[in-house]
Order: structure tokens, then C-alpha cells, then sequence
């Protein structure tokens, strides 16, 4: 399947996500890789969308909602051993319209978590609804 052979090769980085998401969450659930549902409806701003990822990604009570924070806290699950993650980044499209530099930086910092993972030949992917990423060209996932 084409998904299975893309999360087989250790693919990373922020990508358009495909139309239908249940295929390619099917494949990340056989190849054991974490589905983080980032669902952005109703986060308006930088706090919102941080707060957003606290509880979706689990982060540790020590976590102080800042871009440095997220970002470190993301590495640190990289070095978990995990064999990949794939983010699930739908349903932002106020976020993008209401806080546009937010979510260009959240997107860049999650880059930069994909950059370190795919370093080890792991997968972590960011599959962002093309609707959520306003003015962004987005790689299509193949």
C-alpha cells in the first residue's frame, strides 16, 4: 500500500495532508506510529494553539507554553526511542486567518522537529489540511 511503503522509508516533514486521513492513519496504527490528532477548531492565537499542543502531545506539566518549550519537548520525544509520530494538523483555518504568524511558526518548529527525527530515519510527518495553511505550499505526501 502506498502509505505503508512512504512511513516504511522514514519520510519527514510538513506536508498537505491527504483528502482522506483514515488510510494513512491505518497504516501509521500497523507500522506502530503515533497518530497526534492536532485538531485546531476554535484555537484563535499563539496561546490557544500552544495550549492545544500541551494536551495533544502530552507535554509534562513543566511545559511553559513558548515555542522553545515546544519545540524541546517534541526533541524529547524523538529521543523516546518512539519509531515515529505522525501530526494530524486539521481544522486550523482560524488560527491561520486570526493568527497567521502563529501558525507559521508552530509549522516551522514542527520542521524542525521532522528535520531531527529524520535524521535517525525516523518518520515524523505533519499531514496539514490544506485549508489550515493559508498562503503555504505544502508537499503533497507520496
Amino acid at each position: 500500500m502506498k502509505y505503508d511503503r512512504i512511513l516504511g522509508a522514514g519520510r519527514a516533514g510538513v506536508f498537505a495532508a491527504p483528502r482522506l486521513a483514515g488510510p494513512l492513519r491505518a497504516a501509521a496504527k500497523r507500522a506502530g506510529i503515533a497518530w497526534y490528532d492536532l485538531d485546531l477548531k476554535g484555537a484563535a492565537d499563539r496561546d490557544a494553539l500552544l495550549r492545544r499542543c500541551a494536551v495533544v502531545f502530552a507535554l509534562p506539566s513543566y511545559f511553559s507554553n513558548n515555542w522553545d518549550a515546544l519545540h524541546e519537548c517534541l526533541l524529547d520525544i524523538a529521543g523516546s526511542g518512539a519509531p515515529g509520530a505522525i501530526v494530524h494538523w486539521r481544522r486550523g483555518t482560524e488560527l491561520a486567518r486570526r493568527a497567521p504568524d502563529a501558525a507559521t511558526t508552530a509549522l516551522r518548529v514542527l520542521e524542525d522537529v521532522a528535520a531531527h527525527w529524520g535524521t535517525s530515519g525516523r518518520t515524523f510527518i505533519v499531514a496539514v489540511d490544506r485549508d489550515s495553511a493559508r498562503g503555504r505550499a505544502l508537499r503533497p505526501l507520496r
